[in-house]
């Protein structure tokens, strides 16, 4: 991530928090092939993907949640960007998150709609502000903040990029890496990388000299901790023992043969291509539906006809998916109560259940923060909103509120099952 300027607490000057950060790392160096945690997870979801985005470099449509995230980790960043007390108030770490929001529009953010891209920026600003309030009693100057390294080992060139470390004294550290997406336990796999890497990097000790002024002869993670930003929840994991850390590393070097093999085979999956960017080049993704038009395929440097057949393409999917909502609207209409219905080649199950709604999402964003409610509802969805209805412990002025925005609808879910499958 770059370093952020402000005119309210500027990053103080000589050896800095943010690790004196490389470029971005180099395709080859002598050789060597660059490597990421984030490079070998897309290999193994997809060694075609990989192939399209890191070898053709074509490049994916800007998603929101990465903008979103992208802004959050900026405002900590600035937050944490300073040798000694004080740190930025609630106000100036609310103007960082707002200068990088507004570095793009809302449609290179990877948003639809203008007010959806609001909406998450309200979102922003009352997790941050839950944030600030919950971990202001224990704001303390961190060792590094987004400190990025790029480490060779067994013929890669590793980077990897922290968001926040703390030593412990003696050469110990803590790796604390922000999550702003679902509330899930990730898998290991990426504190491996963390671990390996930040174990093997000659940086980190000449950090340490210059930050404490005591030399280490090693550097060793006591644990690491996912921070999961909207809930402020903690996930600390120890350090992995070296069967743990030898099984994933043999993991890493066979994806690394496989791309220097030049493996780039696609692996359907259903969900997963569906979501792809890259399915209108793909011939798995087409192949997997019968009555699906072949594409012709154009060389990826051809960018205007790429561009043209994209467009394209996103038009059909347009149209089909509002062919399909106005039929399940019918199917709803017409299922009354829910039940099993046949027909020639298909059979659906229709259940029907009643959902909140709240139209206005703006007046709803004012509730939250009148009652400040934000850590409670945990995400402004529909999801977030109704549970947070449905809990005991609301304040009923809140509750009253909250429901002169809400409106009950009937959802409906249907099912689909092939006849003969």
């Amino acid at each position: 991530m770059k370093k952020k300027n402000s005119a309210a607490a500027a990053p103080p000057a000589g050896p800095n928090l943010f690790g004196e950060a490389p470029p971005p790392a180099p395709a080859k160096k002598d050789g060597l092939l660059a490597f990421s945690y984030s490079k070998m997870s897309l290999y193994e979801e997809c060694p075609l993907k990989y192939k399209f985005k890191y070898i053709d470099k074509i490049k994916e449509e800007p998603k929101f949640y990465f903008a979103f995230g992208s802004a959050i980790h900026a405002a900590l960043e600035f937050l944490y960007s300073v040798r000694n007390p004080p740190f930025p108030t609630l106000d100036e770490v609310c103007e960082a998150f707002r200068r990088e929001w507004n570095l793009k529009s809302y449609l290179e953010k990877g948003y639809r709609t203008q007010q959806k891209s609001d909406d998450d920026y309200q979102k922003g600003l009352l997790m941050l502000k839950a944030y600030y309030e919950h971990n202001r009693a224990r704001f303390a100057p961190p060792f590094l903040v987004e400190y990025a390294t790029d480490v060779e080992v067994d013929g890669l060139l590793v980077r990897t990029i922290s968001d926040r470390i703390e030593h412990l004294g003696g050469g110990e550290i803590t790796i604390i890496d922000y999550k702003t997406g679902k509330d899930v336990r990730r898998e290991p796999a990426q504190l491996y990388m963390y671990q390996k890497i930040t174990e093997l990097d000659p940086r980190l000790k000449e950090k340490i000299a210059e930050t404490y002024g005591t030399r280490v002869n090693s550097v060793r993670i006591r644990e690491l901790l996912y921070y999961h930003v909207p809930s402020n929840k903690e996930y600390t994991f120890a350090r992995a023992d070296d069967k743990e850390i030898g099984n994933f590393w043999e993991r890493v070097l066979g994806v690394a043969d496989s791309i220097r093999g030049l493996k780039f085979d696609p692996t359907p999956a259903e969900r997963a291509c569906s979501w792809c960017d890259y399915k209108a080049l793909c011939p798995a993704f087409f192949g997997g539906h019968r009555h699906a038009p072949q594409p012709q395929f154009t060389a990826p440097g051809n960018i205007e006809v790429l561009v043209d057949r994209y467009g394209r393409l996103k038009e059909k999917m347009q149209e089909i998916q509002a062919e399909l909502d106005k039929v399940a609207e019918d199917i709803g209409r017409s299922a009354k109560s829910g039940g099993e219905y046949a027909g020639n080649a298909f059979t659906a199950s229709v259940s029907k259940s009643q959902k909140w709604a709240f139209p206005n999402r703006e007046a709803v964003l004012g509730v939250l923060n009148q009652f400040d409610l934000y850590q409670k509802a945990l995400d402004v969805t529909v999801a977030g909103l109704g549970r947070l209805l449905d809990s005991p412990d609301l304040a009923p002025d809140a509750r009253q509120k909250l429901l002169e925005q809400a409106v009950r609808k009937t959802a409906v879910d249907i099912k689909i099952v092939k006849k003969g499958e």
